[in-house]
């Protein structure tokens, strides 16, 4: 039997028993979950193994890679740029980055960046791994980009340009790196282990990925294959899929999938968002800011890239799918709760309506466009507890 451990406090023991079902039934090999409510945390475990081949157990200061959960450390760290005047949702990105401006790109404004609705989620060729890890690049290349639809007509997961756009906003405007600004202001005083750019004395803790098996695609971000759009986001990460396992790769801070946390890291950034915007005697904005983050900016039942039902707000996705939530195609927490999924499976995100925050990391990688039963079903052991009804409309809800 796989061995956890932590702590899940009384009124959350629903948590811990589908925690271990996700390994004895849900082929779970190492992970942890984190439950922080009213600023306290109720379930923080881990269990099973962090390297499958040495056997190393997984422990409480494991971390690993949580790819697109990365996302929502970089849409707080506008909303706080934002919330300091410095960064203005409505005004055109070209306003603090000119060259951005060309091809039609002069008008769009910052918040079609944020609710992938600017018409750039890819480039159209393939991205070498030099141009990857140069942070010059790929913002070079956007600027030389055509449109792939008119910006706010519609919108599609900017899979690796989210990261890269907001990134370079904040060399403009800050002078540093997104990744460099979350760690002064966010995981520092928070005190999250929690890095967009892992430092190498970290590396021993890491978690190492259990990669889909071979028939999986782990380039793909559309279960339909007839996508032009999707072709050309798969072709532009191709290289981030070669090199997610290097050292390299996870020093480099790549802004839209290369956050290395756990749980406990994501749970603790989300509970000042799931309160009046601090948490610990740190605060990360003002109150004001959370229904902003919590509003949703853009919905489709067929994203323009990953062909399944999404919805997002500035920065953030809130529950993916209509009605009953199909495992792999959606997922579904409360009805203003906002937060993001990560590639294979890991999910952080807040809820102010129950002043809850939560986190779910795992190295095993599930090969597909959103979460599977393994996090759904500690979702909704968490909202049962909480005394919530069902999630039938494709949200928790609160009982009438």
């Amino acid at each position: 039997m796989t061995q956890t451990a932590g702590v899940s406090t009384s009124g959350f023991s629903a948590v811990g028993e589908q925690f271990n079902m996700n390994f004895s039934h849900r082929g779970e090999v190492g992970a942890s979950v984190c439950v922080i409510v009213d600023g306290r945390t109720v379930v923080n475990l881990w269990g099973g193994v962090a390297d499958v081949e040495s056997g190393k157990p997984w422990n409480k200061d494991t971390v690993g890679n949580v790819f697109s959960s990365t996302k929502g450390a970089v849409a707080l760290c506008a909303h706080m740029l934002a919330d300091a005047g410095e960064l203005d949702f409505c005004a055109p990105v070209s306003r603090y980055w000119p060259e951005f401006g060309q091809h039609g790109k002069s008008d769009i404004p910052v918040r079609m960046i944020l609710n992938h609705q600017a018409g750039v989620p890819a480039v159209r060729r393939e991205i070498s791994k030099e141009e990857l890890y140069d942070p010059h690049a790929l913002p070079h290349m956007l600027e030389k980009e055509n449109l792939f639809w008119e910006p706010g007509t519609q919108h599609g997961y900017h899979a690796l340009t989210f990261g890269t756009l907001i990134d370079e906003l904040f060399r403009r405007i800050t002078g540093q790196a997104v990744g460099v600004f979350f760690q002064q202001e966010v995981a520092r005083p928070l005190g999250l282990d929690f890095w967009v750019g892992l430092p190498e004395a970290i590396e021993p803790r890491l978690a190492s990925l259990v990669l889909p098996p071979p028939g999986l695609d782990l380039t793909s971000t559309s279960p339909v294959r007839v996508n032009p759009i999707a072709d050309h986001v798969r072709s532009g990460i191709k290289v981030v899929m070669a090199e997610i396992c290097s050292r390299e790769f996870r020093a480099a801070g790549i802004p839209s999938g290369g956050g290395i946390t756990n749980a406990q890291g994501l749970a603790a950034m989300y509970a000042p968002l799931s309160l009046d915007g601090s948490s610990g005697g740190t605060r990360l904005v003002r109150e004001a800011a959370i229904p902003v983050m919590a509003y949703a900016r853009s919905v489709s039942e067929r994203d323009a890239t990953l062909s399944i039902p999404t919805c997002f707000t500035l920065g953030f996705a809130k529950s993916w799918g209509a009605g009953k939530t199909v495992p792999g195609m959606g997922f579904a927490i409360g009805e203003r709760a906002f937060g993001h999924p990560g590639m294979g499976g890991s999910i952080g995100f807040a809820d102010p309506d129950n002043r809850l925050a939560f986190g779910y990391t795992m190295n095993r990688l599930n090969g597909l466009p959103s979460l599977d039963d393994r996090a759904q079903s500690l979702i909704d052991a968490v909202y049962l507890s909480l005394g919530l009804e069902n999630r039938d409309p494709g949200f928790w809800r609160k009982k009438p």
